[in-house]
């Protein structure tokens, strides 16, 4: 056959028509596909082996790339399916929560004292927002024409929290969690961005309610206030709490949270990518807050901070601290502390400028007085140090001490406040009279009295209560402190004098006390010798005012001193209104018994703290009340006439 290749000649290119033997040549890929081995003259070339290279490194590159792919795959839906799942369902539907209003406070007279108010709050959905950073800015650009906050500042806002609304647990996604942008906009703002909404994809405005606290700041200090929930609060309590969210942070607000929030319910929506609400699937209710009747008697919680405001201008001070106790029960009736501050800034959100302008303060509004300043005594501890006396037998009811105007202890003098003293006096004209001589006697010892000495005096004082945080419902107490001779050394690197202990005994030195612990140990003296637990929180109320239950009494102890030392120690604080230093007193409309106090502090004992302590009815009292006006001066001169002021009001109304 004319022209037709033999195909059984060699591969080496014998013809068959010719015996001249050829070299065939193969590619490259021919070789390795057809396994032909190269003879002397058709060896490889260095082309041909840098394209078996490229075609290896071709091949395996393309099989690594689809094990990534395949991988990838694998992770995203076999491992990740079921949360990539939730996020998705999450972006779909959406739960549109519907705020419980919170409870509300009211007085022993179910006088409501704050009330809730709607708060407009701008929030942002990142993943609501548009994909790309041009669109983005758009929206920024535009929402700061409607809140006047700068679009840097909201773009900064927005994406600098993003992540933290896509944290998870094995609970919920909070993959849709918002992000406050404005903590409180106007309702004309929230009616221009309502109109303008499809324009603003990714930004809400929602009413989320606030507190208004109607008591014109007269009860600032107990009820503390409500704020946002912080980003550490959050993480604590995410289980309860969404990151818009409000909870008390002071205060019977903090203390009394878990009774007045309630429990927020939530609308069920589908949205579309925008955001938009395509369907309603149900709507759980809220369940409203409780309210909380308190002890506070809101008429005499105006009239103290009306006498004691008087009492403040007539000394030119600014600093001043009453509480007024039910001593049948430890119900607190009154609670003033000035200056005080207005909580309702901190209940919007307070501005950088506002808490500057309250922190920078010099008369520091934001001190809580009554719980949490410490002062030195003066005399109306006094008839705690008695007691003390008469307990251990140190004296007793007709034991004396001759007053003649101090005691001297080699080159110093103790003195007694009247020149001259007050000659023959017993524990009932001691206590009546505030006669210090008395006192150095029966704390550090002076002729036939050996004293008590520094360790038992600070023992009795902490049976009734000092040296220690009373645990009064609202937080945030100071514990004072009773000095002695280990103290001094620890702290002050110094021993301790028998001048220290007489210091002690009038009031005087190191020993500081707080207004609302002095008011725990006087219930005591009150009330014939039982300590309750001074307390807010009268009954818990439902929506209708209709009570749920009611805060038992509580006596944290009892005849831990006798009932014979208390009606002694009793009768010389009687004393003390009848032919005492508080003879102002004597024409109340009940009989009223009391201690008047004065404090010195500051450089060389130069300033005087004015204070008084009193209780009425004497047989059965009904209230107890400590008055401290810081710098005023004598107690009789400036703190007696707030309490008088006051009883005469209270008896009489």
């Amino acid at each position: 056959m004319k022209n037709k290749r033999n195909i059984f000649a060699p591969l080496t290119g014998v013809d068959s028509k010719s015996t001249h033997v050829t070299s065939t040549k193969h590619s490259k890929n021919e070789r390795w596909l057809f396994g032909v081995l190269p003879g002397d003259n058709d060896a490889p070339t260095v082309e041909d082996e840098k394209s078996a290279k490229r075609f290896y490194g071709l091949f395996f590159g393309v099989f690594i790339l689809f094990a990534l792919l395949f991988g990838r795959a694998f992770y995203l839906q076999v491992i990740k399916g079921q949360t990539s799942l939730l996020y998705a369902q999450e972006n779909r539907f959406r739960q549109h929560v519907i705020r419980a209003p919170r409870g509300l406070f009211y007085d022993r007279n179910k006088v409501p004292l704050v009330k809730n108010i709607p708060n407009y709050e701008v929030t942002v959905i990142p993943t609501d927002l548009p994909p790309t950073a041009t669109e983005r800015m758009e929206i920024y650009s535009n929402m700061s024409k409607i809140i006047g906050i700068p679009a840097e500042e909201i773009k900064k806002i927005t994406e600098s929290k993003e992540d933290q609304t896509k944290i998870s647990d094995n609970r919920k996604l909070l993959y849709t969690q918002p992000i406050v942008i404005s903590k409180s906009v106007s309702r004309d703002v929230s009616l221009i961005f309502e109109s303008k909404q499809s324009e603003l994809r990714g930004f809400y405005v929602g009413i989320n309610p606030i507190r208004e606290y109607l008591d014109n700041g007269l009860l600032s200090h107990a009820f503390g206030y409500v704020g946002r929930i912080s980003e550490e609060e959050l993480e604590k309590r995410k289980n309860e709490y969404r990151m818009t969210d409000y909870i008390g942070k002071s205060g019977l607000e903090k203390t009394y949270e878990s009774i007045l929030r309630g429990k927020s319910g939530a609308e069920r929506v589908e949205v579309d990518s925008k955001g938009k609400v395509i369907r309603t699937y149900g709507q759980e209710d809220p369940i409203i807050g409780d309210n909380i009747q308190l002890t506070i008697d809101f008429e005499l919680q105006r009239k103290l901070t009306e006498s004691l405001t008087k009492q403040m201008e007539l000394a030119k001070v600014k600093k001043a601290a009453a509480v007024a106790v039910n001593p049948q029960n430890g119900e607190v009736l009154a609670f003033v502390s000035l200056p005080s501050y207005d909580n309702n800034l901190f209940a919007k959100g307070i501005s950088e400028s506002d808490y500057n302008k309250l922190a920078k303060d010099e008369n520091s509004p934001l001190l809580n007085r009554v719980i949490s300043g410490e002062y030195p005594s003066g005399s109306i501890i006094k008839p705690f140090f008695a007691a003390a006396a008469l307990e251990e037998g140190t004296v007793n009811e007709s034991t004396t001490v001759q007053s003649s105007g101090g005691i001297k202890i080699g080159d110093i003098t103790f003195p007694d406040w009247k020149t001259g003293g007050h000659g023959t006096t017993n524990v009932i004209k001691a206590i009546a009279e505030s006669v210090n001589t008395y006192f150095y006697a029966i704390g550090g010892g002076y002729n036939n009295i050996r004293g008590l000495g520094p360790d038992l005096m600070k023992k009795y004082l902490e049976k009734f209560g000092f040296n220690k945080a009373i645990g009064i419902d609202i937080g945030g107490e100071s514990e004072g402190n009773i000095p002695d001779p280990e103290w001094k050394e620890r702290v002050l690197n110094e021993p301790w004098y028998l001048g220290n202990t007489y210091n002690m005994a009038i009031g005087q030195g190191d020993l500081l006390v707080t207004p609302i612990q002095m008011a725990n140990a006087l219930q005591s003296i009150a009330n014939g010798g039982t300590m309750y637990k001074l307390h807010f929180a009268k009954a818990v109320l439902d929506a209708n005012g209709n009570t749920k239950s009611e805060y038992p009494t509580e006596v944290i102890k009892k005849d831990f001193i006798s009932a014979k030392t208390i009606d002694i120690v009793r009768r010389g604080m009687r004393a003390t209104v009848t032919s005492g230093s508080a003879r102002s007193m004597a024409n109340l409309p009940v009989e009223a018994a009391g201690k008047t106090g004065t404090a010195q502090f500051g450089p060389n004992n130069s300033k005087k703290h004015a204070w008084f302590t009193a209780f009425a009815p004497y047989d059965k009292p009904t209230i107890a009340i400590v008055v401290l006006v810081e710098g005023g001066g004598e107690g009789s001169s400036f703190a007696v006439p707030v309490a008088n002021d006051t009883l005469r009001w209270y008896f009489t109304r």
